[in-house]
């Protein structure tokens, strides 16, 4: 059988760098060499592994505030709502004395879908413009128009040390209808989730202080309920968010890892 050039560089891209939300497993290793810019800038801090960031992103030592640089694709915009729950969530574990902020910008369907991880690296090569300033540490933040090429079930994926993807059609196609949880409801619970992966949850750059990491789902909780469990990146979570009025919680092991790494 013959494989095309794309499908063999982003099965390349997917051994090398994700944490991606799927049934199976989960994925992280170090980003690959030709990666990295062959000179040090601003944006060579953010093509590393996922949770190589997360002492900088819980603690204040060298980062006082954080910037997200949200991009998403016309007709795909996170409610208001979304994004207030997602800045009372990172208030809530971050130490980030001078302010989280978040910034949007709507671009126009790149024709991608659906979208590989190489796919979502190109836009946000074109399209991020949030990269660490100071004393302020930046994340970039893409929600699509199409699903992942890999597997349509997954929701969100968390690809590099600052960055991540919520893929935006099938979160209006799992959300507001009958026996659906709200859009605002689906997309904070994919949403915490991600950004709970690069603060290193469980057990990628956050060394877990009691077993309860799932290996057989990779890099979450075996808590049932919890945030950080398997199904809340992936289109199973729906029937566990039907009736509920806020997207689960991290549960205490997730917040013990976290404060031992320097977090709230």
């Amino acid at each position: 059988m013959m494989i095309s050039k794309k499908t063999f560089l982003s099965l390349f891209l997917l051994l090398g760098l994700i944490t991606a939300c799927t049934k199976d497993e989960v994925l992280e290793k170090d980003p690959q060499p030709e990666e990295q810019p062959k000179e040090e800038d601003e944006s060579s801090y953010h093509l590393q592994a996922v949770g190589q960031s997360a002492a900088e992103l819980l603690t204040q030592e060298e980062f006082e505030a954080l910037q997200v640089n949200l991009v998403y694709v016309e007709g795909y915009a996170p409610t208001a709502q979304t994004l207030e729950n997602l800045e009372a969530f990172l208030q809530e574990r971050l130490h980030k004395p001078q302010g989280i902020h978040i910034s949007k910008t709507a671009i126009s369907s790149p024709g991608l879908a659906p979208y590989s991880i190489a796919d979502i690296q190109q836009v946000e090569k074109d399209f991020r413009t949030g990269f660490n300033k100071d004393k302020t540490l930046a994340v970039f933040v893409f929600v699509t128009d199409g699903s992942y090429s890999e597997n349509e079930n997954v929701l969100g994926v968390a690809y590099r040390n600052t960055s991540l993807a919520l893929f935006g059609s099938k979160m209006q196609q799992y959300s507001g209808g009958v026996g659906q949880p709200s859009q605002s409801l689906l997309e904070t619970t994919v949403m915490n989730h991600e950004f709970g992966h690069i603060m290193g949850l469980v057990n990628v750059g956050t060394p877990p202080q009691t077993d309860h990491q799932d290996t057989a789902h990779g890099k979450h909780c075996d808590v049932d309920g919890c945030l950080m469990y398997w199904t809340a990146e992936t289109g199973d979570v729906v029937s566990n968010l039907v009736g509920l009025s806020k997207a689960p919680s991290l549960d205490p092991q997730c917040i013990a890892d976290l404060q031992a790494k320097g977090g709230k």
